[in-house]
């Protein structure tokens, strides 16, 4: 049989079962589904009272407000809401469908641990206070990359292949310097 025709076969073979695992990503391969990396979950906190629940949510400097009465979980969009954090007094201001949103100073949008809460909140002739803690984990530096696949698990496939296109290699010219060494069998 030709040595070179031997080469290429295996060659072919190497490249056909480990090409493609290598060139798939994380979206493209036909292993079983990765399990989900626990997602960080954005800070939230959620304040209630006999005729009130309001929710709030945090993304960057943007706290998000969700105002809803308790007996029913209607909607409620004429509020007037005062929130204190810490020590830290903010107003919310309308937007939409029984949202509020305010604009988190530099110092409470990055804190973190146990933050006291004050809602007063207006609607119509009804006031209210509702009170709370706010519970926020401290950042982990790894920020919130949806990828959490380390760099060096996502080379694995290529270096498995380079590693067996070299193996070749390194057989093919062992195969040929025995083939044309002085002495040898033509």
């Amino acid at each position: 049989m030709n040595f070179h025709f031997l080469a290429g076969t295996a060659l072919a073979l190497a490249a056909a079962v480990f090409l493609p695992t290598a060139l798939a990503d994380e979206g493209h391969s036909h292993d079983a589904a990765p399990a989900a990396p626990a997602a960080a979950a954005l800070p939230r906190f959620a304040l209630e009272s006999e005729a009130f629940e309001l929710v709030g949510v945090r993304q960057g400097h943007e706290l998000t407000l969700y105002l809803d009465r308790h007996a029913d979980n209607q909607p409620v969009n004429d509020a007037r809401i005062a929130l204190r954090i810490g020590e830290k007094d903010f107003v919310a201001e309308p937007h939409g469908e029984g949202t509020y949103e305010l604009e988190l100073d530099e110092a409470t949008a990055e804190a973190s641990g146990e933050l006291p809460l004050v809602a007063r909140l207006s609607v119509g002739d009804a006031r209210d206070e509702l009170r709370g803690e706010w519970h926020i984990e401290a950042a982990d530096g790894h920020g919130h990359d949806a990828d959490a696949t380390p760099a060096w698990r996502r080379l694995l496939p290529w270096a498995a292949a380079a590693l067996v296109a070299l193996v070749l290699a390194a057989a093919a010219a062992r195969l040929l310097r025995r083939r044309h060494a002085p002495g040898a069998a033509a």
